[in-house]
């Protein structure tokens, strides 16, 4: 089965949104990149047992002047999955996690997961999911991942995470509509025709 999904990366200016995903992608890393202006765009096809998942993935500048802009809306619109990053080496970047997330949620109804960045450099920093006790409560992230684009590592478990969230999803969502037809059916009134053959049987 092939999906299309959007998914958003989001978290501060710098934190290693555009090396996560041209490290995936291109399998490579960049040492430096440029400012994010914006919003940068790139398509990628996730291959995952019997599903070909084509994502469209907008990658967010994080800059605060950004933020205040309010152009950010726009992008979280119909987002399957939002990936919110801070950086393992800069913890203050943490604070802005509960601003990104309500982003996210006030625009969509988007799945979100949680990655720390630059994990090669972090001497040894690292958390589980339940170190994020009331953020988790508040924001139920579906998955927490710490990545290196420098040495790969983590890298792919995000984005099969990200594959794995939009199979869930629209199984759920094609199940619901499955069983919202059958109440519909079930609720139809009954036609003449039909109350007549029931009477004469």
């Amino acid at each position: 089965m092939r999906l299309l999904a959007k998914v958003v990366l989001a978290g501060d200016g710098g934190v290693g949104k555009t090396t996560l995903i041209h490290r995936y992608i291109t399998n490579s890393f960049i040492d430096s990149t440029k400012l994010t202006i914006g919003a940068a765009f790139h398509t990628h096809e996730i291959q995952t047992g019997e599903h070909s998942v084509l994502v469209q993935i907008w990658d967010l500048g994080g800059q605060e002047q950004f933020k205040k802009m309010g152009i950010f809306d726009k992008y979280f619109k119909g987002a399957t999955v939002t990936v919110i990053m801070f950086d393992l080496t800069r913890l203050n970047t943490l604070n802005s996690i509960p601003e990104w997330a309500d982003l996210a949620l006030n625009s969509s109804k988007t799945k979100l997961i949680l990655v720390g960045g630059k994990k090669d450099l972090a001497h040894g920093v690292s958390f589980e999911l339940s170190s994020f006790e009331d953020l988790n409560d508040k924001y139920n992230f579906v998955k927490y991942l710490e990545t290196s684009s420098a040495t790969g590592d983590g890298v792919a478990d995000v984005f099969q995470s990200i594959a794995n969230v939009i199979i869930d999803s629209t199984m759920e969502k094609k199940q619901k509509e499955a069983i919202d037809t059958i109440d519909e059916v079930i609720k139809r009134p009954k036609t003449k025709s039909s109350q007549k053959s029931k009477s004469n049987s």
